[in-house]
């Protein structure tokens, strides 16, 4: 067996290893094979004392090894992710209660805090009309012809306030449609089961 064969083999009969760790045990036995022809030995010779390719993937894999699979076909030999546990009756019950869960989470907690928070906004975003005080002042200086000094003094004191409601009110929003978004990716990942997110 040259070292071709002897890493073609060894590729099939690690199929059931995690990838990474099959890529590093197989660079590991590839590297066996650099060093021996630096030396001037044979790829047979170093295949030879290397070992069978599926003895070697035996003792690798441990308790993921079949020895039906591989050893009557390595070919279709299960890989790491077809050997993951399939999905069935158990994902589907999880995903229920999760969504059950979520619901109940949303309606006791969720929506009535997110209506809190956008609420507030609503509340800053109107008083940023106090801007408009000035136009009130005209309006009420054209219709009714009176205008005391007091009242134009009020109008741009309302107009500043509102000026700072108004810068306050846009940056509470980007802030709470954050939030909200985050809090709706949440729900989704959590839906699909990546908690860790």
């Amino acid at each position: 067996m040259n070292r071709q064969q002897f890493m073609q083999a060894m590729e099939i009969h690690l199929r059931p290893m995690e990838p990474q760790e099959r890529a590093e045990l197989l660079a590991d036995y590839d590297q066996h094979f650099e060093l021996g022809l630096r030396e001037g030995r044979l790829e047979e010779e170093i295949a030879r004392e290397l070992g069978q390719p599926e003895e070697i993937a035996k003792e690798a894999l441990g308790d993921r090894y079949d020895m039906h699979t591989p050893g009557s076909d390595a070919f279709y030999a299960p890989t790491y992710r077809e050997m993951r546990s399939p999905r069935n009756s158990t994902r589907a019950t999880r995903n229920f209660f999760t969504a059950v869960g979520l619901l109940f989470l949303n309606l006791m907690l969720g929506i009535p805090l997110g209506l809190t928070l956008w609420s507030v906004w609503l509340t800053l975003a109107s008083l940023s009309l106090l801007v408009l005080a000035p136009v009130a002042a005209v309006v009420d200086f054209v219709f009714l012809g009176q205008l005391d000094k007091a009242e134009i003094f009020v109008a741009i004191g309302a107009f500043g306030v509102g000026i700072c409601f108004t810068i306050a009110s846009k940056y509470v929003f980007r802030g709470f449609k954050n939030i909200t978004l985050q809090y709706i990716q949440w729900n989704k990942n959590t839906m699909k089961g990546d908690v860790s997110a």
